[in-house]
């Protein structure tokens, strides 16, 4: 018997609805699950240009954030997003960040995808609430993360800039977009 793509649909929205997605503000407690886990493609990044662990990098975001959260799965942080200012205190720039977990982007990302899309418009519109403009860097070979961030209406620079020797392009979006 062949299994419909309908079919495949609803034990992904009976699975999603068993894991339970829970967003809480942020809080440092959520810190050492994922940066344990954290997804090989944001672990390389923190190592190779910003010289960071894990567990640091995800520290300095956090302490660095107007606003930050985390989106539980079960009782387990997935992941944790926020935005942290650009430039001096009278700045009207923000730069959105999200450092997740292998267990997030690799087992429940294709059961979970469409309530993260839903989600998104949430909390940019929180961000733009502070920053008129959101605007941050993405590794070029970070191609889930440009089709999401497509998606939640970013825009994303043709050429890229190099950053310790990688290759990243900027991605930016105003208010005017929500």
């Amino acid at each position: 018997m062949r299994v419909t793509q309908a079919e495949i649909n609803r034990r992904n929205v009976k699975i999603a609805m068993r894991l339970r997605w829970e967003v809480k503000p942020a809080a440092p407690e959520h810190i050492p699950a994922i940066a344990a886990d954290m997804w090989e493609n944001d672990k390389n990044i923190a190592a190779t240009v910003h010289m960071l662990s894990p567990e640091r990098a995800l520290e300095k975001s956090f302490a660095s954030s107007e606003q930050a959260w985390t989106c539980l799965i079960g009782a387990t942080p997935a992941f944790m997003w926020g935005v942290c200012r650009i430039g001096g205190l009278l700045s009207d720039r923000g730069s959105p960040w999200l450092l997740g977990t292998n267990s997030f982007f690799n087992r429940h990302y294709k059961r979970m995808h469409k309530e993260f899309l839903r989600q998104s418009p949430i909390y940019i519109s929180k961000m733009h609430e502070l920053f008129p403009r959101l605007e941050n860097y993405i590794h070029v070979k970070s191609i889930l993360a440009m089709r999401l961030l497509k998606h939640c209406g970013f825009i994303k620079s043709d050429v890229p800039a190099f950053i310790n020797g990688e290759a990243f392009y900027l991605f930016w979006r105003n208010a005017q977009c929500v």
